[in-house]
């Protein structure tokens, strides 16, 4: 038990890490940066400092061909897909709808994790999870007049992805340290979106200070924290009860943007919030454990 909740920990670690990204896209929006050039940064500069740190660390990062090749594709074409369909997205329905669509994550990866044997439903779990995603309802606002379909099936892709790159994570990172893990995953990313932006020619490194300093933010907090500490949560409390608890994201994110950007808050997103703590409080008093955990603890 107590390595569920170090674990639950962890992962609203990942959240407000993640919770950040909002914020410092739209300050790199605003110093000029587009949207290649923030996802190539976000992922290139993670992989420069997170290199080092191993090193310095003595973290033994040769691991198995397979491994490395499964944690690559996780990068490129799990993370780099998802992002760049939940991206996408936002140009054809509102930010608020798109992250809706996007956090329809966890309900998938609860299914997911069941139909590949890892995980168990239970009635506190899928309790946890109408709770989570009613407060999350409350707090983007959600309005579905004049909905683009286009829209619409790009941010459900990117849940698909997403859902798809955490029960396979899920898997992969039995034996493989946290901070491994990341590492190769933001390599590949970024290797793959330098490509891309190369190829369409659209890269961007003339920017001034301030969207420097905001692709570090991003790159910082709102990658290297939230990917380590999701990989370092997921592996101790399973795949479904991570994402559920990661519903805290936009959570946070209304949190940072009203005491960092001044935005307000309305009663409706007060009790959205209160409702995701209450699914997340829900999960770790009367969720069993994931089943690879329940597993290990018998033996």
């Amino acid at each position: 038990m107590f390595q569920q909740h170090i674990g639950s920990l962890m992962v609203v670690a990942s959240a407000a890490g993640f919770a950040t990204l909002a914020i410092f896209i739209k300050l790199a929006y605003d110093a000029g940066v587009n949207t290649i050039t923030v996802l190539t940064a976000r992922f290139a500069l993670a992989a420069l400092i997170l290199w080092p740190i191993i090193k310095i660390k003595n973290i033994p990062f040769r691991i198995g061909t397979k491994t490395i090749i499964q944690l690559c594709l996780m990068g490129a074409l799990g993370y780099g897909t998802m992002s760049t369909f939940f991206a996408l997205s936002i140009e054809h329905v509102p930010v608020s709808m798109a992250a809706m669509l996007l956090y329809t994550y966890p309900a998938l990866v609860t299914l997911l994790s069941f139909a590949v044997g890892d995980e168990i439903i239970t009635w506190p779990k899928c309790l946890a999870l109408v709770i989570c995603f009613s407060g999350l309802f409350l707090i983007l606002g959600v309005s579905f007049a004049s909905v683009s379909m286009l829209g619409v099936l790009l941010g459900l892709g990117a849940a698909v992805v997403y859902s798809g790159y955490i029960v396979i994570g899920n898997r992969v990172l039995k034996n493989v340290h946290p901070l491994v893990a990341t590492t190769y995953v933001c390599t590949s990313a970024a290797t793959a979106f330098i490509v891309i932006g190369l190829i369409k020619g659209n890269l961007t490194l003339l920017l001034p200070l301030s969207g420097w300093l905001a692709l570090a933010g991003i790159a910082i907090l709102g990658t290297i924290v939230g990917i380590l500490f999701f990989f370092a949560g997921l592996s101790r409390i399973g795949a479904a009860n991570a994402s559920i608890i990661s519903t805290a994201e936009p959570l946070i994110t209304v949190l940072l943007s009203i005491t960092l950007l001044g935005d307000s808050v309305s009663l409706l997103q007060g009790i959205g919030g209160l409702l995701i703590i209450a699914g997340i409080i829900i999960l770790q008093l009367w969720n069993a454990p994931a089943k690879n955990q329940a597993s290990e603890a018998v033996s």
